[in-house]
């Protein structure tokens, strides 16, 4: 995943070529994120607090993403212009994000949390439109409709759909967060190579996340390799997804990469099938065929707004 993506006048002149290696960037985050969230659900259950294993999680994250930048002598400081976005997009965009997320599952079971989670790309879609972008093509709105209607299967295959108002309303409101990072960040990181964004991105999640649970008093140490080891593990692969969504989020813009993106659950679903043990539904694999179908016609789909003027 730590590939960087910097925006060239080559590289912009190419956008169109490059699109298959976009989706191919935002398949390996959702890969990623899904074993994210297997090791997660291992720690929490183990005991630790879900805010400070975000927490740690991210923080381990950025502290990795530093110790790569070093290696490959990459510039450790965003592009002038580009911080205070940076830091929104860390605390507001996978902060708040996160921290609706888990509230929601207090309310609710987790597949229908996930459901609701998952309308995230129409969000994107309507924000696009509302930001002056115009409506999508016919193949991404027809990707867009593929892919919801996946998600929507391989989560609700899993069972268990008893949710509360509350939990409703969490739920929305973290995927309607997490549509604001996306289409925020297309805007926002222009300048800024990919390792480095994400490195910042992952540091300012942690900030937020520390002080959220300090004041909540959920703040608590991973005790022993049994929990240390899925926090680091969580680690990587958080570093890893973060690089992959931002070089992807580059040559596809945010609509199509909210489609693609979507896959996460069926990533998450299939890992579940190999290191848990959980059972295989058919309604998982029609699922899935409809996400890769949606998530390939978006990624080959050419872009409907114009590419930007090259950066001198």
């Amino acid at each position: 995943m730590p590939a960087v993506a910097s925006d060239t006048r080559e590289g912009r002149r190419s956008r169109q070529t490059v699109d298959p290696l976009g989706g191919l960037f935002i398949g390996l985050a959702s890969l990623q994120f899904g074993a994210v969230v297997v090791l997660g659900k291992i720690v929490t259950e183990d005991g630790l607090p879900v805010p400070s294993f975000l927490a740690f999680r991210f923080a381990t994250g950025a502290l990795m993403l530093a110790a790569t930048l070093a290696v490959l002598r990459q510039p450790l400081m965003s592009a002038r212009g580009e911080r205070a976005g940076l830091a929104v997009l860390g605390m507001v965009g996978y902060g708040v994000e996160a921290g609706l997320f888990f509230a929601a599952i207090q309310f609710g079971t987790a597949a229908a949390v996930t459901l609701l989670f998952f309308t995230y790309p129409v969000w994107v879609a309507l924000l696009s439109v509302a930001m002056g972008r115009g409506l999508p093509g016919a193949l991404v709105i027809g990707a867009l409709v593929a892919t919801v209607a996946g998600a929507a299967l391989v989560v609700v295959s899993g069972g268990g759909l008893d949710i509360t108002t509350a939990g409703i309303l969490f739920a929305l409101g973290s995927a309607l967060t997490f549509a604001g990072y996306l289409a925020g960040a297309d805007v926002v990181v222009r300048r800024t190579n990919s390792l480095t964004g994400a490195m910042w991105i992952s540091a300012f999640s942690a900030l937020g996340l520390s002080a959220y649970s300090v004041v909540t008093g959920a703040g608590q140490w991973p005790v022993g390799w049994r929990q240390w080891g899925p926090v680091l593990g969580t680690a990587a692969f958080t570093s890893g997804a973060f690089v992959c969504l931002f070089a992807g989020l580059r040559r596809l813009g945010a609509v199509r990469t909210s489609i693609v993106a979507a896959s996460e659950p069926l990533a998450a679903t299939a890992l579940a099938v190999i290191f848990l043990g959980e059972r295989l539904r058919v309604g998982i694999v029609l699922g899935g065929v409809l996400i890769l179908a949606g998530a390939v016609t978006a990624s080959l789909a050419r872009r409907s707004e114009p590419a930007e003027p090259p950066v001198p």
